[in-house]
């Protein structure tokens, strides 16, 4: 029973946040691709890194990629890695819409919550995002700094200053401190998710 009330709990913050956009300049999908470019790292910043973070085609992410760009909001660069691949990056004037997010002040009252409580939402949320697809479960996104490819090494004597001390092991790519906090689209949950653990009620 108390399951059942917690999936309406989330529909009906899924609708009111919907409602949030009533009137707002951009859609809902384009809010979410502008909210994923800023925070995603270079390497997820694609078409494809978008599709998969918003669970649709290639062709929708397209269109809501090319629509922020005619707006102005994104701008398009060939990847230093693979020149077959475009990176999108947020302009000032996407930087500027973004200070109005309709979604500013849930992140507000999330904040409110202690540590604790923060990472056991969080837990909880990527569990579900993870197997809510049933026979073909997602891998959630998730930031560098909780990964199970990032690699801490000390910093070696007599190193190039500013040498990164972070290594990701999948790219065998070398990130910046900075880079740690950005959501990356191979992100591996350092501990494997697994059902959250029962535990006595938050009071």
């Amino acid at each position: 029973m108390v399951a059942k009330e917690v999936v309406d709990v989330l529909l009906q913050l899924s609708r009111t946040l919907l409602a949030e956009n009533d009137g707002d300049r951009l859609t809902p999908a384009q809010w979410i691709a502008l909210r994923y470019f800023s925070r995603a790292n270079e390497y997820s910043r694609t078409l494809s890194g978008l599709a998969q973070y918003q669970a649709t085609t290639a062709g929708t992410a397209s269109q809501t990629i090319k629509s922020l760009e005619h707006a102005g909001f994104l701008e398009r660069d060939i990847s230093a890695r693979d020149a077959r691949s475009s990176v999108f990056t947020i302009t000032d004037a996407g930087r500027g819409i973004m200070e109005d997010d309709p979604l500013a002040h849930l992140s507000a009252e999330v904040e409110d919550l202690n540590n604790v409580e923060l990472l056991q939402f969080r837990d909880v949320l990527r569990y579900l995002c993870a197997n809510i697809g049933g026979d073909q479960p997602r891998n959630p996104f998730g930031t560098c700094r909780d990964c199970a490819f990032l690699l801490t090494r000390r910093a070696r004597s007599g190193g190039p200053p500013g040498e990164s001390k972070y290594l990701c092991k999948l790219l065998n790519l070398f990130l910046l401190e900075a880079e740690l906090d950005c959501l990356c689209r191979n992100f591996q949950a350092a501990q494997q998710l697994q059902k959250p653990r029962r535990r006595d009620p938050i009071t």
